[in-house]
C-alpha cells in the first residue's frame, strides 16, 4: 500500500472542513415536497430551517439585484419575500432595485439601508418616478429630501449638497437627518457631531435648538400682548400636567400657536417627527407681516414608567420666532 504524505492528508482535512463549514452556514430558500423553506445560520443554534407559509411553491423563485446589500429576496405571484419574511404591501412583479439600498414597486419606494421593521420601509408620500439619487443615503423627489426612508419638503431642494451621512444644507436651510434646523444660520453653522451642532445663536441637538437655550416661563402668568415677533426662545413647562397619550393628543390644540392665530399669525406648515429615541415633536411654521415664528410641541417619553403604558409622554411647547 502506498503512503500518503503527511500534507497532502492535512490539505484534505482542510478542503473537508472548508466545505463543510461554508454548506452548513447556508442562507437561501429551498422549494421542497411542494413547500418553500429559508433556510439560516444561528450562532446560538446552528443550522436552522423555517417553512414560509404564505409562499406558493409553483410560483416561487429566487431574486438577484446589482445590490451590496445582504439580502435573500424571493418572489411568488403575490408575494415578496425578504430573508424568508413576508414582505407586505409590495408588488412582487414590479419590485425592482433603484440604488443606495432604495426599491420600487409600481405604486411606492422602499429603503432597506437601516430601518426597525423590514415591513415599515416605505418611504412615505414620494412619486417613486421622480425619486433621484444623491449620494448614499440621500435622494430626492420633486421638493422632498430623502434621508435613508424619511422624506422632508425643502423649498430650495435644487441647492441642496450632502456634507456627510447625517448633516446637509441649502442656501437657506441647515437639515440632520429629516429634519431641518428652523432658524439656523447656515454660514456660522458648525457641525459637533452626528447629532448636534452649533450657529451663532443657538445649540441644536436632534434637528432642534437644544432646550438650554429657551427660557423657561410661566405659560400661566405670561403676557402675550407684548411684541410677540421680539420674544426670546421661550419655553412653558406649566400648560400640561400630567402624562399624556401621543396617539390621542397628537391632533389636538397646541395653545401657543392658538394664541398666534388670535394674533393674526397663519400657519404656514406643520410637521410631524420622531425626535430623540422614543420622543415626538409637532413643529407649526407660523407668520405674519413681521416675523417667522416656530411653535414646537415636544412630547418627552418617560423612561422610567413601563412600555405598556399608555400615557407615557410629558408634554412642552416653546417658541422662536425671526424678523
Amino acid at each position: 500500500m502506498t503512503d500518503i504524505p503527511k500534507m497532502t492528508i492535512k490539505k484534505v482535512i482542510f478542503i473537508v472542513l472548508t466545505i463543510s463549514a461554508l454548506t452548513s452556514c447556508s442562507r437561501g430558500y429551498k422549494v421542497e415536497n411542494g413547500k418553500v423553506y429559508y433556510e439560516y445560520w444561528n450562532e446560538g443554534s446552528g443550522q436552522g430551517k423555517s417553512l414560509i407559509e404564505q409562499a406558493d411553491a409553483k410560483t416561487f423563485q429566487e431574486l438577484t439585484f446589482d445590490c451590496d446589500c445582504n439580502f435573500e429576496f424571493g418572489k411568488d405571484k403575490n408575494h415578496l419575500f425578504i430573508d424568508g419574511e413576508l414582505i407586505k404591501n409590495i408588488d412582487p412583479n414590479t419590485f425592482k432595485f433603484i440604488g443606495n439600498y432604495i426599491f420600487r414597486d409600481k405604486d411606492s419606494a422602499y429603503f432597506f439601508g437601516f430601518y426597525n421593521n423590514l415591513n415599515d420601509c416605505v418611504i412615505k408620500g414620494v412619486n417613486p418616478d421622480k425619486i433621484k439619487l444623491i449620494k448614499y443615503p440621500w435622494s430626492k423627489a420633486d421638493n422632498f429630501l430623502i434621508h435613508g426612508g424619511e422624506a422632508v419638503i425643502i423649498d430650495d431642494i435644487s441647492d441642496f449638497v450632502p456634507i456627510d451621512d447625517d448633516w446637509g444644507k441649502t442656501k437657506k436651510h441647515i437639515i440632520n437627518n429629516n429634519q431641518i434646523l428652523y432658524g439656523a444660520d447656515v454660514e456660522t453653522f458648525k457641525i459637533t457631531s452626528s447629532f448636534q451642532g452649533k450657529d451663532k445663536n443657538f445649540n441644536y441637538e436632534f434637528g432642534i435648538i437644544n432646550e438650554d437655550d429657551f427660557k423657561k416661563t410661566s405659560y400661566k402668568k405670561f403676557d402675550f400682548d407684548k411684541p410677540i415677533c421680539e420674544y426670546e426662545p421661550i419655553v412653558f413647562d406649566d400648560i400640561y400636567d400630567s402624562l399624556v397619550s401621543y396617539k390621542e393628543d397628537q391632533n389636538k390644540r397646541i395653545e401657543i400657536v392658538e394664541k398666534l392665530k388670535s394674533k393674526g399669525f397663519s400657519i404656514k406648515n406643520i410637521k410631524y417627527s420622531n425626535w430623540s429615541g422614543e420622543s415626538k415633536i409637532i413643529s407649526v411654521a407660523l407668520a405674519n407681516d413681521k416675523c417667522n415664528c416656530i411653535v414646537e410641541k415636544l412630547y418627552h417619553y418617560d423612561y422610567s414608567k413601563p412600555s405598556e403604558t399608555e400615557k407615557i409622554f410629558k408634554v412642552t411647547e416653546r417658541i422662536h420666532c425671526k424678523p
